[in-house]
């Protein structure tokens, strides 16, 4: 799970901007149900259910999504609403 986490980590970190928290809970969501599908077409047979999936995610350490980015000043924000910026 080394790369998946790497990669998992750099797209939230990408999309983990103010006003994005639907779409990085969205990216998560997606992420979980491509994982859990490429566990289960390793064999013939199924290797999880959800629930074993879900303890499984947990055991893992999967880093949660964030928002990152500060917010801007604001005397910055007041003189863009004003139009001078």
């Amino acid at each position: 799970m080394g790369a998946f986490t790497v990669k998992a980590v750099v797209r939230s970190r990408y999309f983990g901007v103010i006003g994005n928290s639907v779409r990085l809970w969205q990216l998560l969501h997606h992420l979980r149900r491509l994982a859990f599908k490429g566990w289960n077409r390793r064999s013939q047979r199924r290797s999880f259910t959800w629930a074993e999936f879900a303890e499984a995610w947990e055991r893992w350490k999967m880093p949660r999504p964030k928002i990152l980015e500060t917010p801007l000043p604001w005397s910055w924000r007041e003189a863009r609403q004003a139009g001078r910026a």
